[in-house]
């Protein structure tokens, strides 16, 4: 494959660069056994490079600017549906505290540096109108985990860390997603290239209301300095095809040289920033709604707040988790049936498991739903 070439190269210029250095410029006096010379082994971070090449992620991104460390979040202009995302100086290390609080503020994650450096990542939930007790997370396979930010699904979380599967150094940013039915998370994996880097790289945010995306690093940058790039998210990850690309422009690519090498489709790119040009404009702006409930045929809730039921108002985002959860592994056995038609086979046994707990979450959100709008529609009539 192309990228075995990658690798080859990268081994070889180690290798040449040794040879060269261990040559003489003049010829000894007398015969001697010349000695072997010591090749130059490529670090674990070369070699995750070369792994994660052949699926570099096709993305558009579509601007960058750079920004001081200490204050990009304000250049960032997020709709209220991704939560409130901060930072701010750590009292007990000469780096930054991390926080992330969802948009109906019943979960929050913080990552607090402690005097060590590392950070101690902890999440909260609001029962009623009190946060319970922080509780230290644990994620699986990495360390110091930094730059929290959850999906809308409540499900889906996303944040840096160092020392994890595929680690190219520094901080990389990856994912995990919740497993309800262990309370726990799913050992983190890695998001590649062209999102991860030899520097640090922190942020990773997917505004799903504009449509956008915003990765955040440190490459190639000053001291105290951070590049924010904006880029089209996809509905799943694409690759590029190594049979037809360069392998120096997939190079260029992974490693994120200039963004106008992703900048395939006009059209797009077009869309895309007109949408971010018009939420710089309405940034600190809230969103007219947040969602369409439908009570009866003429009532059609948007906000929580619309509900009449205090118990409807406690348990709707509660909800909104289940739709979004629901919603995605339908998406996720309609990817299994993709890839079983195209010749997956050993994919059935996995795929009629799935579609009995898909068919029963479907049916307990229904129940949910029918209950929260008789719920409100006696709350109504009183």
């Amino acid at each position: 494959m192309k990228y075995s070439r990658l690798y080859i190269a990268i081994f070889s210029l180690f290798l040449g660069l040794s040879t060269a250095q261990a040559q003489v410029a003049r010829a000894p006096k007398a015969p001697v056994k010349a000695a072997k010379p010591g090749a130059v082994v490529p670090t674990n971070e070369d070699l995750n490079f070369a792994k994660l090449f052949p699926s570099t992620a096709k993305v558009m991104f579509v601007d960058s600017l750079v920004a001081n460390e200490s204050d990009f979040l304000s250049h960032l202009p997020l709709s209220s549906s991704c939560g409130k995302i901060s930072m701010k100086k750590s009292e007990r290390g000469d780096g930054y505290d991390y926080y992330f609080t969802n948009e109906f503020e019943t979960k929050r994650f913080s990552s607090v540096q402690q005097a060590s450096g590392n950070h101690v990542f902890m999440v909260e939930e609001k029962l009623g109108n009190k946060w319970d007790a922080a509780e230290i997370l644990h994620l699986e396979g990495v360390t110091d985990v930094i730059c929290p930010f959850m999906m809308t699904d409540g499900v889906t979380l996303y944040f840096a860390a160092r020392d994890g599967e595929d680690s190219m150094g520094k901080y990389d940013i990856y994912y995990t997603v919740y497993d309800s039915d262990s309370h726990s998370f799913y050992k983190p994996q890695s998001l590649g290239l062209p999102f991860n880097s030899f520097a640090d790289d922190t942020y990773y945010i997917i505004d799903e209301f504009n449509d956008l995306g915003y990765l955040v690093t440190n490459r190639r940058q000053n001291d105290g300095k951070v590049c924010v790039y904006v880029f089209q998210p996809t509905e799943s990850r694409e690759t590029y095809d190594m049979e037809t690309t360069p392998e120096i422009q997939l190079d260029r690519l992974a490693r994120l040289r200039s963004i106008k090498d992703s900048q395939t489709d006009e059209t797009a790119l077009a869309a895309a920033l007109s949408r971010y040009y018009e939420a710089r404009q309405a940034k600190g702006a809230k969103k007219n709604h947040s969602f369409d409930f439908i009570i009866n045929d003429k009532l059609v809730y948007h906000n929580i707040s619309d509900f009449r039921s205090s118990v409807n108002q406690n348990q709707f985002p509660t909800y909104l988790t289940m739709k979004n959860n629901v919603e995605t592994r339908e998406k996720q056995l309609n990817d299994l049936r993709i890839k079983y038609h195209n010749g997956s086979r050993n994919l059935a046994g996995t795929i009629a498991q799935m579609e009995v707990e898909v068919f029963n979450e479907r049916q307990k959100l229904n129940y949910t739903e029918k209950q929260i709008r008789n719920t409100e529609i006696q709350a109504i009539s009183k």
